[in-house]
């Protein structure tokens, strides 16, 4: 379906397509994309630019009949109550100005290759930045088959992924094979299905949970809460373990030991934390700290250059030591 065309060449045909006037790049009214939810979010491609190794742009997610909050500096006395009088701001709300909308959410992103780098601030998440490149490609630019699943996903063989992500610095782990709750249209009761292997899983994680909770709650608490169960219910704790302190090589090693080999865990939810990055489920997310530029002290925006520039940075560090292909 994409016919040897990387998610970067696509993006840069999208931007190019002509309405017999101009490109894309040109338009940016063409370029605002309807969330489609009941806040009226829209996301607008604002600058965007062709680097010749990568296509790079600045999303800005605002809200139609957005209002923001405002103190006026000008104190005054008013009775709040029968036993209060006090001198306080105004408060109050305001539109924006005319012919401008607030910023709740800014991300600022590259594709390269089939890779997607992205910073996100505020209310932007990774999911809109999904949404509106699913748009450009298949909507607006018509370049991809609507036809075409796109989602952003990152998959690494998870017997490979902890080293990864660098230091291991915390683990999750926590049982997922319980019994299914199915409802059925038409009918307002659910029907539970369990397999074996579910109702196996069930009893295992009630042995682990028990001996947990009466260390947490004493054996009095304990027993109650087990005695109040329903014949459907049962007990699971979360484990969440976090080494503290100065670390030694051997809990480094042990602690990196025991993230791999729960990595081909295949009962259990299992969610590794490095200090480069995340592995949930044996999808992976990687992340590192860069000194972006701000245009002034206590800016909310990024310097577009700069930001082009280091995320290329980081795309380069990323398949230098191996974290992804280019």
């Amino acid at each position: 379906m994409l016919k040897g065309k990387s998610l970067e060449v696509l993006c840069r045909e999208a931007l190019n397509t002509e309405n017999g006037a101009s490109k894309l790049w040109a338009r940016p009214d063409d370029r605002i994309f309807d969330v489609g939810d009941s806040d009226g979010r829209k996301i607008f491609l604002n600058k965007v630019a062709d680097l010749s190794s990568a296509v790079f742009g600045e999303m800005c997610l605002a809200q139609e009949k957005d209002l923001q909050a405002l103190l006026k500096m000008e104190a005054s006395e008013i009775e709040l109550s029968d036993l209060t009088t006090a001198t306080v701001y105004d408060l109050n709300e305001s539109e924006a100005p005319a012919g401008s909308q607030f910023i709740r959410g800014l991300a600022y992103w590259l594709a390269i290759g089939d890779h997607v780098l992205f910073v996100k601030t505020h209310s932007m998440t990774p999911d809109l930045v999904r949404q509106y490149l699913d748009w450009l490609l298949k909507v607006r630019g018509a370049v991809a088959d609507p036809g075409l699943s796109f989602e952003l996903n990152a998959e690494f063989d998870k017997t490979m992924t902890a080293g990864d992500i660098g230091e291991i610095r915390n683990l999750r782990v926590r049982g997922k094979s319980a019994p299914q709750v199915i409802t059925v249209e038409h009918e307002t009761e659910t029907k539970e299905v369990s397999t074996s292997r579910a109702v196996k899983d069930k009893f295992a994680q009630m042995a682990q949970a028990v001996p947990m909770i009466r260390a947490l709650f004493g054996d009095k608490e304990a027993e109650s809460l087990i005695e109040s169960l329903g014949p459907e219910e049962y007990l699971a704790v979360e484990a969440h373990v976090k080494v503290r302190g100065r670390r030694t090589e051997e809990s480094r090693k042990k602690f990196q030991s025991i993230a791999n080999d729960l990595a081909d865990e295949t009962d259990a939810q299992v969610q590794i934390e490095g200090k480069d990055g995340q592995i949930r489920d044996g999808d992976a997310i990687l992340r590192t700290r860069m000194p972006f530029h701000l245009p002034h002290e206590g800016s909310n925006l990024l310097e577009f250059d700069n930001v082009a520039d280091q995320l290329q940075e980081v795309y380069s560090r990323f398949v230098k030591d191996g974290k992804i292909k280019a």
